[in-house]
């Protein structure tokens, strides 16, 4: 039996738990006839996220909880190339506020806020700012970067220079572009090193300046991956092992990385199989998560039916047959890193113990 309808076979189980979980109507719930429907009751808006954070010194903003938690609300999974090619908004962000010495707070006199803060591995030349409403509900977010993508071969990360950089405003919808002048302002006002640049007659020249200013409309439902991210012919059958809500950090098929691009076509050293006796993984996808580990770990318990579960505090192994093949699926909680997620198929089944 070849890989894809082994895999098949497996795709029904997920297909029948998938089923399982709808619920069924009842005679007593059935349709109600249109001269007697109940009003229509208008779905509650949901109300962003508020940050509120204490009077005084700042945290580092990218571990500050309230902070991560606003903008995983703010960007979801969507991903981009800004201040790296092709990766999570989130991530880019986070990173450009991670400095913890750096960090300011401006209350704008309409009662707006503005949270501040910089990469400081490169000088701030990227750097991030949150505009926030009076209640401390994200409005915008305002990322200084140089459109970042991978590029040559090898593929190197290559970056537009400082005199091209670029402010990207993501923003909610229906804010106005003059709602984001504090942000146009804030990128302007140069980090200590990049001033001493900007300010010297020999390198002024090639200082940073924001060239070019951008919106985009914030999108937190996107998904975070997609199937050009996937070894190719991956089994569609098998698609719901991989959460929606999740990105994908590598993918491997037949013992060769598929994805990232800086990894694509290198040979995968699997430490781990070859340590526990297994035989190398015919397929395997590596994702994250943002949700809490409990419900990671809950979610796939429901999906695959069947599966053997061990776990304790901070680890999951779910693991069982397919057909011919086997399947294990290791999740790890890493605190601020998220829940790490290791799906790993083998088109024969494993021998009990491995």
């Amino acid at each position: 039996m070849n890989t894809v309808s082994t895999y098949r076979r497996f795709g029904g189980i997920l297909l029948w738990a998938a089923c399982a979980a709808m619920p069924v109507l009842s005679p007593a719930k059935a349709a109600t006839p249109a001269a007697v429907k109940a009003p229509a009751i208008a779905p509650r808006a949901i109300v962003p996220r508020a940050i509120v954070l204490p009077a005084g010194q700042l945290p580092r903003l990218s571990e500050e909880p309230q902070v991560r938690a606003a903008l995983f609300e703010f960007f979801g999974y969507a991903r981009g190339s800004y201040t790296d090619d092709d990766a999570l908004l989130l991530e880019q962000a986070l990173e450009a506020i991670s400095e913890r010495r750096d960090a300011t707070r401006n209350v704008l006199p309409d009662g707006r806020q503005l949270l501040a803060s910089m990469n400081d591995r490169n000088q701030g030349r990227e750097r991030g700012a949150i505009l926030l409403d009076k209640r401390g509900a994200v409005i915008a977010f305002g990322l200084v970067n140089g459109h970042c993508r991978l590029h040559g071969q090898p593929l190197a990360r290559v970056c537009n220079p400082d005199p091209q950089s670029v402010l990207t405003v993501f923003h909610r919808k229906g804010m106005l572009v003059g709602e984001a002048a504090p942000l146009l302002a804030w990128a302007r006002q140069l980090p200590p090193m990049l001033a001493l640049i900007a300010a010297d007659d020999e390198t002024g020249s090639d200082g940073q300046k924001i060239a070019t200013v951008e919106y985009v409309l914030a999108q937190p439902a996107l998904p975070g991956w997609n199937r050009a991210q996937l070894p190719s012919g991956f089994p569609s059958a098998l698609l719901p092992l991989l959460l929606d809500k999740s990105t994908v950090l590598t993918s491997a098929g037949a013992g060769v990385f598929t994805f990232p691009l800086s990894l694509k076509g290198k040979k995968q050293n699997n430490v781990l199989d070859e340590a526990e006796g297994r035989p190398p993984r015919d397929l395997e996808v590596a994702l994250r998560s943002y949700a809490s580990f409990d419900s990671v770990v809950e979610l796939y318990r429901k999906t695959i039916k069947g599966a053997r579960l061990q776990r304790n505090e901070r680890t999951a192994y779910l693991h069982g047959d397919l057909g011919q093949g086997s399947y294990r699926v290791y999740i790890r909680n890493t605190g601020f890193d998220g829940v790490m997620i290791d799906v790993a198929l083998w088109q024969k089944k494993l021998v009990a113990g491995q």
